[in-house]
């Protein structure tokens, strides 16, 4: 069988890793089961994260749409060309999708279009009911012409069966992003700014902002900056910048003896970070799988969440962006009072297994 993995954002790369594995343990078995890993951004883009990724052994793309537009709609377009094209000239038997970025989408559009392909998901059935949310409208559209549903949790999965989705279509396989914490997490190279700030474990806070609604917004994001310096006991607090966030930041110029606002140190960086921090505080959905993988304390700053088994079952408290839930959150961690957390249902480094059992199945 030919499966295209399709990846949409560079975070797709870390969930795709651990499948890709399996499938290399499959073609060392002798076992027929090629496949081309499809990234919809441009090479440029990838450049950011290419030694980061050949660190761990992840694999380049083997092909780049080269679709760099900011328009979401002309995004939308292109790529669905760009792939549209690629599948007349070459047609695998199933295509697996990664994620929910408007990328993803398109693809999952052209393969629809095209006779004689199956769409799998990885990440079907997340849900915020939220649908000004761009993700949200990513997913629902993908889902809807998806074939083979993969709920990376078990919220996810009753999602789809509410929404009609029959059982035999869902795959309930677990999330690949624990498969690939539970590998790597031990030989992530510590960051520069440890060893710069002198941080120790547990003793700092880790403030991750990127929603353009935090971070596009003078008064929101210096509300919650003013927040947190005054509840963080005096901690570090390191608070990475993007292109996003720059700008406002500047704007506001709040300035703190314990606020350190460092460059964006890359995902593994990142995720070290987390996993020795006192506590993550985030506005992206995606830290919250990581985190509960990481049993790290995690403040999510929106009430709207498209994985409620990290709050529900894991380590994650959902308190918005409220100074009195802030400041409720922040009581119980300094008193030791965080919930007891466990790690979700089949969280547990084997999902990609999984996944490639039930593709070998279905193909």
């Amino acid at each position: 069988m030919l499966v295209d993995f399709v990846a949409g954002s560079k975070l797709d790369f870390y969930v795709i890793a651990p499948v890709l594995e399996s499938v290399q343990l499959e073609q060392d078995a002798g076992r027929d089961v090629g496949y081309r890993v499809i990234f919809t951004g441009s090479t440029a883009e990838f450049q950011s994260i290419d030694e980061e990724l050949s660190f761990f052994g992840i694999p380049r793309p083997n092909i780049f749409l080269e679709v760099s537009e900011h328009d979401q709609a002309l995004l939308t377009a292109t790529t669905l060309v760009r792939y549209g094209q690629l599948l007349q000239s070459s047609k695998p038997d199933i295509i697996m999708l990664f994620g929910h970025s408007t990328g993803t989408m398109a693809c999952a559009l052209a393969a629809s279009k095209t006779h004689g392909i199956k769409i799998a998901h990885v990440g079907s059935g997340m849900r915020s009911n939220n649908r000004s949310s761009a993700d949200e409208v990513n997913r629902k559209v993908i889902d809807a012409i998806t074939d083979y549903h993969f709920p990376i949790a078990q919220s996810s999965a009753e999602n789809l069966r509410v929404e009609g989705v029959p059982d035999e279509f869902i795959f309930f396989t677990g999330n690949p992003i624990s498969d690939f914490l539970n590998k790597e997490i031990e030989s992530m190279p510590q960051p520069q700014i440890w060893a710069d700030l002198q941080l120790q474990p547990g003793k700092y806070i880790l403030l991750n902002l990127e929603h353009p609604s935090v971070t596009k917004s003078d008064a929101r994001l210096k509300s919650l900056l003013l927040n947190v310096i005054r509840l963080s006991r005096n901690l570090p607090i390191i608070l990475p910048v993007n292109s996003s966030s720059e700008g406002t930041l500047n704007a506001i110029g709040i300035k703190a003896r314990n606020l350190h606002i460092i460059e964006h140190p890359g995902l593994s960086a990142l995720y070290y970070l987390s996993r020795h921090a006192k506590a993550v505080i985030t506005d992206t959905e995606n830290l919250q799988d990581e985190t509960t993988v990481m049993q790290t304390p995690c403040m999510t700053l929106f009430k709207t969440v498209a994985r409620p088994d990290t709050y529900t079952v894991g380590f994650n408290e959902i308190t918005g962006l409220q100074p009195e839930a802030l400041e409720e959150a922040f009581q119980k961690l300094f008193a030791g009072e965080w919930k007891k957390g466990r790690i979700p249902y089949l969280w547990d480094g084997k999902a990609a297994t999984r996944i490639i059992n039930v593709l070998k199945k279905l193909v």
